[in-house]
């Protein structure tokens, strides 16, 4: 039987400490990161809550690696039917009548027909494997953005979560800093319940209790320390004690 090919996912610490403070499993928030990637929110100019900072920590990505202009390799062979996919999408964001919900709804013909034409190059299979017994399932949207503008899931997912801090995000609240950080907002949201079961309750223990309100007496504690650098470093260092101590 053919072994299944392991992606090699680099997860950042910071990211771990994160998923640690609020009790996440890093596969479920990764899974809700790519569930609400799309093609339409891509186009679409207005705000969906967890769309648009999903997809727009895409786009990010996308610009920040200053790369020359490619064609998608996986599309070469059907420019002209491509074309007239990605057209029609941009024709339902763009539209003002109409709920996002069913626009959106309605999109999925255009990327059905996209997933369905392409040669995959950088997507290969609908499963990414984290470890032996650990999955991601990647959505059509998903692995047609991939495709589209020639990137591997894993960097896509790498720059997820190297978007995450909770040190800085924290820091920054507590100085009252505006934080334009989407990707850390969409973070937060799923940290706060966004898109997770919501019939699975927390239990927390006397020890983790304590932690809690241990983090609300250091961060009241910070109130005279008023540069963003040296909180953010307390902050951390505090954040990555807990993470250790749970993970030796």
């Amino acid at each position: 039987m053919k072994k299944a090919k392991y992606q090699l996912i680099d997860v950042p610490i910071e990211f771990k400490v994160a998923c640690t403070i609020y009790k996440l499993n890093i596969p479920e928030v990764l899974q809700i990161f790519t569930d609400h990637v799309t093609l339409y929110d891509t186009i679409c100019p207005y705000y969906h809550e967890g769309f648009s900072e999903a997809t727009r920590t895409i786009s990010a990505f996308v610009i920040a690696r200053k790369r020359k202009f490619r064609e998608s390799k996986a599309l070469l062979h059907c420019r002209t039917v491509a074309v007239g996919c990605i057209k029609g999408v941009i024709e339902l964001a763009r539209k003002e009548k109409g709920k996002d919900q069913l626009k959106r709804k309605k999109s999925m013909f255009y990327v059905d027909s996209l997933f369905k034409i392409m040669e995959r190059t950088y997507v290969p299979s609908d499963v990414l494997y984290l470890d032996e017994n650990t999955t991601i399932h990647l959505s059509k949207n998903f692995s047609v953005l991939c495709e589209l503008h020639n990137c591997y899931p894993k960097e896509y997912l790498e720059h997820f979560m190297g978007r995450i801090s909770l040190a800085d995000c924290h820091a920054r609240k507590g100085l009252k800093i505006t934080n334009d950080n989407l990707t850390m907002g969409l973070f937060m949201m799923i940290a706060n319940g966004f898109a997770r079961d919501s019939s699975e309750k927390l239990h927390f223990t006397e020890t983790e209790l304590d932690f809690y309100e241990r983090m609300e007496e250091t961060r009241l504690e910070l109130y005279i320390v008023r540069s963003l650098t040296e909180r953010t470093a307390i902050l951390h260092d505090f954040y990555l004690s807990r993470h250790q101590n749970i993970n030796p």
